[in-house]
């Protein structure tokens, strides 16, 4: 049995009296020896790397890793009706359990959107069921206060009954439970997690989706439909007798309409 260690450069001396050939230590310079403590090598290192999960160097005030086991007091739940959602923080996602309802209706949570230019992203996936419709979202809310209210949004839609797929959809709601308009849709992709984006500049939106969180597509812009107040993330669970799970593993907001990249460099 190997096992591997992690630790700084300076603690390699802690490690001397640890039986040669079966231990590894990781350093905070990604660096893994082995073989300590007579002789020990380097037996790998990492090239530098853009990861777009990482969180930023200077995070903004809105940005959430979801990695402290709590959901930050900037977030409100947005749960109206019936009340079937359950929001949890852990293991480096905010978990958004969905109940049964099936009917199309949006829940999740939301913050305050700052004035201003700006791009919001996130990366979702779901844990859904083989006989309903499921999708995590990215929204933008006229004012989640109001449940009378519009919502725009790029979504994930995965459709788990009759003819299956997965796309995306950039849609506009009346309210949580009220369709109104599709404005592009059909967007057909196989992977199961997303990165989803909207950018603002002036009265402008972009929404944009990709696979990796590096390499983007646009998918649809036009002028915003009102003047949004409040952001954030949400699910839908359109199943009977099934609970859903949105995993969102980040939330970023810049302030700013340029396409800058989310995560940061890596590596050596």
């Amino acid at each position: 049995m190997i096992k591997i260690l992690r630790g700084t450069e300076a603690d390699r001396v802690l490690y001397g009296g640890l039986e040669s050939g079966r231990f590894m230590l990781c350093t905070d310079s990604q660096i893994l020896y082995h073989g300590m403590p007579d002789g020990d090598r380097e037996v790998g290192s990492s090239d530098t790397f853009f990861d777009p999960d990482a969180l930023p160097l200077t995070p903004s005030t809105q940005d959430d890793h979801f990695d402290v086991g709590a959901l930050d007091v900037k977030w409100t739940e947005w749960d109206l009706g019936v009340p079937q959602l359950t929001v949890t923080e852990s293991n480096h996602f905010a978990i958004l359990q969905h109940d049964t309802e099936a009917v199309g209706r949006f829940r999740g949570i939301y913050q305050t959107l700052p004035a201003g230019d700006f791009t919001i992203a996130t990366k979702g996936s779901m844990i859904g069921s083989a006989i309903g419709d499921n999708i995590t979202a990215l929204c933008l809310f006229e004012d989640a206060t109001n449940i009378n209210a519009d919502i725009v949004m790029i979504q994930n839609f995965q459709r788990t009954s009759g003819l299956l797929y997965r796309d995306l959809h950039i849609q506009r709601w009346s309210d949580y439970q009220t369709f109104s308009a599709n404005y592009a849709g059909g967007t057909v992709y196989n992977n199961l997690t997303t990165y989803m984006r909207i950018r603002r500049t002036g009265t402008t939106l972009y929404y944009d989706w990709s696979m990796d969180g590096i390499s983007w597509q646009r998918i649809f812009t036009h002028a915003q439909p009102f003047v949004p107040a409040h952001i954030g993330i949400a699910t839908q669970n359109n199943n009977t007798g099934i609970t859903v799970y949105g995993y969102f593993d980040f939330f970023r907001y810049i302030a700013s309409d340029q396409v800058i990249p989310f995560g940061r460099v890596r590596g050596t």
